[in-house]
């Protein structure tokens, strides 16, 4: 039976991973996932996809602070909270949204580190960002997300990968919240849910990848054997895939060790 093996939060979207012993669930998906965003002087959100160094910022939620470390820098300090925030429109993919700006430190401290004129914005407590409707019901939300609340991997599809290219790879390289072990190789492709003992993980669509899990995340360089596995592994219908898009119902809580029924397409 499948079961838990590592979960993940990344309080920055697109900045380094924080693994965690329990993923603990609101409105908007795991608490603490992705409820702080960079965006650039328009508003457009900001990834490593432009931004590779992105990997080597480092955050750590504490009870009312984001503390936010890069190599080199003063860590930096930042409220989960603040009175009379100031708001602006920022943009995920084709989704516009209020968020509450950080402040000058915090945007002076960022654009140091890469380069650019960036700020840190968070997401308001009464934020409406909608799951897509194809997937969701009206009323389910989801954080600054790339379009859902949880994605879900597998340690055999990532051995599968690790064998091919004739290393280890590390599973941060795919950013899920939820890692199980205990599955077939790529049997995630068929899931329609997963069942919990407190409710279900339904399964919306894959998760399309883009260059970010071909890069070192030691030396942030593409490494093209990765891509060539990637490829030859993953490619269905002309994308690349690894990993399933979910929303959770009923369940509050997923600890390391849980175990999930695995249910199939029909």
């Amino acid at each position: 039976m499948p079961t838990i093996s590592r979960l993940f939060i990344y309080p920055i979207k697109s900045c380094a991973p924080v693994e965690v012993e329990q993923l603990i669930f609101d409105e908007y998906g795991p608490v603490g996932d992705r409820r702080f965003l960079l965006v650039d002087e328009q508003g457009g959100f900001i990834t490593q996809r432009q931004q590779p160094k992105m990997a080597h910022i480092r955050p750590d939620l504490k009870a009312s602070a984001l503390m936010v470390a890069f190599a080199g820098k003063d860590t930096l300090e930042v409220p989960l909270r603040e009175h009379a925030a100031v708001l602006q429109t920022v943009s995920v993919w084709s989704d516009t949204l209020p968020a509450e700006d950080c402040g000058d430190e915090a945007a002076a401290w960022f654009s140091d580190v890469l380069g650019i004129a960036c700020r840190l914005v968070r997401l308001p407590a009464d934020s409406q960002r909608q799951v897509d409707l194809r997937y969701a019901e009206p009323g389910q939300w989801v954080s600054f997300a790339d379009g859902f609340p949880v994605l879900v991997t597998t340690e055999s599809s990532l051995g599968a990968l690790s064998e091919r290219v004739g290393r280890e790879l590390k599973m941060e390289r795919f950013r899920p919240n939820v890692v199980l072990a205990g599955t077939a190789v790529f049997a995630e492709r068929e899931w329609h849910s997963l069942l919990h003992k407190d409710g279900l993980l339904n399964i919306c669509k894959p998760c399309q990848r883009c260059v970010i899990p071909t890069r070192s995340m030691e030396t942030l360089e593409r490494e093209g054997d990765v891509l060539d596995v990637l490829k030859e592994l993953c490619r269905i219908d002309g994308k690349i895939i690894f990993g399933q898009n979910a929303l959770v119902s009923g369940v509050q809580v997923l600890n390391i060790g849980d175990e999930l029924v695995e249910h199939f397409k029909p």
